[in-house]
């Protein structure tokens, strides 16, 4: 009676188990369309053979798309200060049998990009948390190639448009017009910008913005 109880009990963990892997894929599979994942990569200029970082990649949401859209011949740059975040995605790549990625743990100040090997480098809602800004931009300069792409993409509610930076990097928000200036400080180019990239599907008004710079 035992053993079978046991053996009921195993097959329904692996029923919730897999249950819970699809729940997974498909809130991915909609954070995809919602967050215009295939529009980011375009932006970046992932395509097989490119070197991509993703600053502040947490566990790898995006890092592991560019990697599949650099494959087989490009790579992925995993970086951020959190080791948890960057030992999760060690294993969901490994898992996936990504094989193209980076891992990288960056400091404060300091991104630890590779000097001059990238031809692109994401920031994706992160650039707000960067207190040494100034520092960080430096060593994505760095990293990047002549001629190289840096992509940020943050959040920004209308009714905090005209705070002052502080006041928006309290409630984890940005404004373009802040970034693009210390973009522009730092001796990047501005490319284009899209200041309505993603707007909010709920109150109160705002959304996601890129823009887009390159090294000169």
């Amino acid at each position: 009676m035992r053993s079978t109880i046991t053996v009921r009990t195993t097959i329904a963990l692996a029923i919730l188990l897999l249950a819970g892997r699809g729940f997974g894929q498909q809130d991915e599979l909609a954070r995809e369309k919602s967050e215009r994942v295939a529009d980011v990569l375009t932006a970046i200029g992932a395509r097989d053979g490119a070197h991509i970082a993703d600053l502040g990649s947490a566990d790898g949401f995006y890092t592991l798309r560019i990697a599949k859209a650099v494959a087989p011949a490009g790579r992925a740059y995993a970086i951020d200060i959190e080791k948890k975040s960057l030992d999760r995605l060690r294993s969901r790549a490994d898992a996936e049998g990504i094989t193209n990625i980076e891992i990288i743990l960056s400091e404060p100040a300091d991104p630890n990009l590779p000097a001059g090997k990238l031809d692109a480098v994401l920031i994706r809602n992160a650039y707000h948390e960067m207190t040494d800004y100034r520092s960080i931009l430096k060593g994505v300069m760095a990293g990047l190639k002549p001629g190289g792409l840096l992509v940020v993409s943050e959040g920004i509610h209308d009714n905090l448009l005209t705070a002052s930076r502080d006041q928006q990097v309290k409630e984890h928000e940005i404004a373009p017009d802040i970034v693009a200036a210390e973009l522009g400080e730092a001796g990047f180019e501005i490319v284009d910008r899209d200041d309505a990239f993603m707007r909010f599907n709920r109150p109160p008004p705002g959304g996601f913005w890129m823009i887009r710079a390159r090294r000169p």
